[in-house]
């Protein structure tokens, strides 16, 4: 199957799908270790990450979600203190208002999730289409990149290009698979 082809099949299977990433995620040293968390805010049918951004703030973590700036392929993290902070985007999707003063810079104590329509047992994604978060990645530092999804998101093998970074980590509603 190719990226396209992936991405109908996995939009289907996640549809009737509901829940959050598993409570174990929060005693891993994924997470003890992280100063900062970068996000996705949860939309559609994606898997819940409210838990996560609330478990961010009960923790004081800085917490940080993404801002796309209307470059090719470009999104920044902006910091966020509460849920009242989003609103809905041209398409849906919640995101903060854009303020260059909230742009957060990863390091190596930073978290991030990272969203997916499919992940593989050697990590690799399958993402929207916009290549955001492989620019991101590729391109800055950070302690750990965490594929977040369903359990039955998790296929033998996706498409991959060679610019696609792969997750070190994949949290399912059910379990942590680790890459290192």
């Amino acid at each position: 199957m190719d990226k396209r082809e992936i991405r109908k099949k996995f939009k289907e299977i996640r549809k009737n799908l509901r829940g959050s990433i598993t409570e174990d995620l929060f005693e891993s040293d994924i997470y003890v270790k992280a100063d900062k968390i970068f996000t996705f805010v949860s939309y559609g049918s994606e898997i819940n990450t409210c838990t996560i951004i609330k478990k961010a703030f009960e923790d004081k973590k800085e917490v940080a979600v993404p801002y796309m700036t209307g470059k090719p392929h470009e999104m920044v993290f902006l910091k966020i203190n509460s849920f009242d902070e989003l609103k809905p985007n041209k398409i849906g999707i919640p995101e903060p208002e854009y303020n260059i003063e909230n742009i957060v810079i990863s390091d190596k104590n930073t978290l991030v999730i990272v969203p997916g329509l499919a992940f593989d047992s050697e990590f690799y994604r399958t993402g929207y289409g916009g290549g955001y978060y492989d620019k991101y990645l590729s391109e800055n530092e950070y302690a750990i990149a965490a594929g977040v999804c369903f359990e039955e998101q998790i296929t033998d093998r996706v498409p991959r290009d060679e610019y696609d970074v792969k997750m070190d980590v994949i949290v399912t509603d059910r379990r942590i698979l680790r890459r290192i």
